[in-house]
């Protein structure tokens, strides 16, 4: 009886043991899972990617300063690279990003338009969209496929269609995933509301690309602000700057609180701030630029860099900060 007693004692802790491992071992796989159907792990390494060259140009610019390293390139330049590097990566994932999310919204009524059709035909809802994945939307048809794939796993339509709303964040998409749920769950007439979502949506797309088109001609403004900003800048550093540096302004020293014996303006630091000046210009022109192209602060993460590379290249190359 002591040997029984002692065996069941021994047993009973393995039991919970092995299910919370299994338990484990399932949400480790749902997670990896539901990232690589929501596409979330390719930005997930974009970000990891872009934070570590930041770091390593930030930490190079750093040692430069303490003059444990010395190279080619300057603290200031390290910096600088340091933000190309995380608007250049960063933004120009976002930019062929949200480009494909423009195109998947200007074929989206046309799925939605062919469950209307598959609903009146006399389908499921779950069989129309698995029915839809066989067919051709151009870029549309991967992300079909992951709702099909949700589906077909055991996921409920409306978890795949959120799914995919959450993938695409626009505004237009997520409005007619909502009316399609509300739509499937009342139980009436789904297909003459699918027909409405899809007009809707379509829409909404003509709106979203007149407004584009509108705001384009503030964008560039702005880059054309910048570019002559810099002109500007240029020609002051390189004709106005030396010759009111020279031996003969010694009166423009003590303006500036230098003392009345003789001129203590150095050409190269008034041009390092107009440098400054140019990077800092860049750097809010750039997200006003992107406010103004689809209102959010992401999509002027491009523009800084194009605009910062500018500022960089011109007083780097030809003026020699």
């Amino acid at each position: 009886m002591e040997k029984e007693q002692t065996n069941t004692m021994e047993i009973k802790p393995v039991e919970p043991k092995r299910e919370k491992i299994k338990k484990q071992k399932k949400k480790k796989v749902g997670f990896i899972k539901t990232l690589l159907l929501t596409g979330q792990i390719t930005r997930l390494l974009v970000i990891l990617c872009t934070v570590a060259i930041m770091v390593i140009l930030f930490l190079l610019g750093f040692l430069s300063i303490l003059g444990v390293v010395k190279m080619f390139f300057s603290a200031a330049d390290f910096i600088v690279f340091a933000v190309l590097a995380g608007t250049g990566i960063y933004g120009f994932y976002e930019y062929f990003r949200l480009r494909r999310i423009y195109k998947i919204d200007s074929i989206f009524p046309n799925f939605v338009r062919d469950l209307a059709e598959s609903r009146r035909a006399g389908m499921t809802f779950t069989k129309a969209i698995l029915f839809a994945s066989k067919g051709n939307y151009g870029i549309l048809t991967p992300e079909i496929q992951k709702i099909s794939q949700q589906v077909s796993w055991g996921s409920g339509v409306t978890d795949a269609l959120i799914g995919f709303s959450q993938r695409v964040k626009t505004k237009s998409i997520q409005r007619t995933i909502s009316l399609i749920i509300e739509a499937s769950k009342s139980g009436g007439n789904v297909a003459d509301v699918l027909d409405v979502a899809a007009k809707d949506a379509r829409e909404i797309k003509m709106l979203e690309t007149e407004r584009k088109t509108n705001m384009a001609s503030y964008v560039i403004v702005i880059y054309v602000g910048m570019f002559v900003f810099l002109a500007i800048v240029g020609i002051l550093c390189v004709k106005f700057i030396p010759a009111m540096t020279g031996s003969g302004m010694a009166g423009l020293g003590s303006a500036m609180g230098s003392g009345g014996g003789g001129s203590s303006v150095n050409t190269k630091d008034i041009t390092a701030i107009f440098y400054f000046a140019s990077l800092v210009q860049g750097f809010g022109s750039g997200f006003v630029a992107g406010v103004f192209e689809d209102g959010n602060f992401t999509s002027g993460v491009k523009h800084v860099f194009i605009m910062v590379l500018s500022s960089w290249i011109m007083f780097k190359l030809f003026m020699g900060v």
